[in-house]
């Protein structure tokens, strides 16, 4: 990484809560935060990254459920208790802000609803084979639908494809006597968009996580009586230290500028069938945007997944900057059946699914993905085992984004707002919607850090 050539040594650091507690945390045990701090040292490897420890789901009814006694963890599959099957673990992540740890907290980016973006983002850039083989052991998610042809079949099959046979199939990985050992990656921007991150000259770094409550983890028949925990967290950070060299390079050239991918999230509410949903950003290089739907009586409730991907029966969509068709000079007009129910029309519309996919990259180098016309169907939404969203990418060229800092962003929509639950009635949904943008950090002769959006 030096002119030389020459490479520093590579450390694996283990980092625990710097926060304190019991070493258990969640949202109604020991505490609802963790804090990380890791030291202004060394080059970042961002894409090693992990966050690990343990998730367990406990009886806190007081008595004996399903054969597992009160305050055991849950080990019987029987038992109605599911955790999103697209996120697993990462379902417990609420909030999550990445500040600098030398520069007076300094937040660089913070993403709120944590687990709606990463719902969003699992499901679109991994495929049911990659749940099978390695989420399922890093995050406990197993995914919806079928590998293989076998799968696909509903006859002498013992988890069939259907809202029994998955909710038992994700269910599976959380059922382990001493809970379930995860390793994650943090789905932060600032980790997407480069390798490494020059820890001296951003002044260390601290992760703050905020725990979410217990209603937006679990959900089933009888999760009401359980409770998830998070047991002794830690974050592996990879850390190159630099040479001799680069450390004269940097004492003689030091870094003034860091550049990074940041997610900015913003929430809203669909509550009509014509609906402009727009907001002033303020954000400079905006390089795409992402929405996810979910009803709001879905929300916290533990009768329901609140990290479920709905289709709220999107007839025509328009993606606007200043009130003006942007990027798309079109409307996208879904193609329907109208004498149909949305449950019964035929397809999803295909437009939808490339430009949402277009959001995260170009579709056409998109090569595993769970959207698919079957899976994001309303059928399967029906079922809390489907996946949809929208989306644009707002610069497909350049990938520099475009500015707008004194814009408007949003989208004109026209959708049935169809009730999943009670198909062909109306309910309002909530719309998150996350901005991924191009970002500066300004450091000062003085070492003070200064955002640019």
């Amino acid at each position: 990484m030096s002119s030389s050539g020459s490479v520093g040594a590579k450390r694996y650091l283990s980092i625990a809560c710097s926060n304190g507690g019991s070493g258990t945390y969640g949202s109604s045990v020991g505490s609802s935060q963790l804090r990380f701090d890791i030291a202004n040292s060394g080059l970042l490897q961002t894409q090693e990254m992990r966050l690990q420890g343990t998730f367990q789901i406990r009886n806190v009814s007081g008595g004996a459920i399903g054969g597992v006694a009160a305050n055991a963890l849950n080990t019987a599959i029987a038992n109605d208790v599911n955790v999103n099957g697209y996120i697993g673990v990462q379902s417990f992540i609420d909030n999550l802000e990445i500040a600098s740890r030398v520069n007076s907290q300094r937040s660089v980016e913070k993403i709120n609803n944590y687990g709606q973006l990463v719902s969003s983002l699992m499901s679109s850039l991994r495929s049911k084979g990659g749940y099978d083989n390695t989420l399922m052991h890093e995050q406990g998610g197993m995914g919806y639908g079928f590998a293989n042809h076998a799968n696909n079949s509903t006859q002498a099959v013992a988890l069939p494809f259907d809202r029994t046979g998955q909710s038992l199939n994700n269910r599976k990985p959380f059922l382990c006597a001493n809970g379930h050992q995860f390793d994650i990656r943090l789905m932060a921007g600032m980790f997407m968009g480069q390798s490494q991150i020059d820890l001296e000259a951003l002044g260390g770094m601290t992760i703050t996580i905020n725990c979410a409550s217990d209603n937006n983890v679990i959900f089933g028949g009888i999760a009401g009586s359980f409770r998830y925990e998070i047991v002794n967290p830690r974050i592996i950070v990879p850390v190159i230290d630099k040479t001799p060299q680069q450390q004269m390079q940097t004492m003689q050239n030091p870094q003034t500028t860091l550049q990074f991918l940041t997610w900015t999230s913003l929430y809203n509410t669909l509550s009509s069938t014509d609906q402009q949903v727009v907001s002033r950003v303020s954000l400079k290089g905006v390089v795409s945007c992402i929405n996810h739907y979910v009803p709001v009586n879905r929300i916290n409730s533990f009768g329901n997944d609140c990290y479920a991907q709905f289709n709220p029966g999107i007839r025509k969509l328009t993606f606007l900057k200043d009130g003006k068709r942007t990027p798309l000079e079109y409307q996208l007009d879904v193609d329907r059946d109208p004498s149909l129910t949305p449950s019964t029309q035929p397809s999803t519309c295909g437009e939808l699914l490339l430009n949402y996919l277009d959001a995260y990259r170009n579709f056409r180098d998109v090569k595993k993905s769970c959207i698919n016309p079957i899976v994001s169907g309303f059928a399967q939404q029906t079922n809390n085992i489907g996946t949809f969203g929208t989306g644009c990418s707002y610069d497909a060229v350049s990938h520099a984004g475009v500015d707008a800092t004194a814009s408007t962003l949003g989208m004109e929509i026209q959708s049935d707002i169809d009730n999943p639950a009670d198909r062909g009635n109306a309910t309002p949904f909530a719309v998150y919607t996350y901005y991924l943008t191009r970002q500066a950090v300004m450091i000062s002769p003085e070492g003070t850090l200064q955002v640019s959006n």
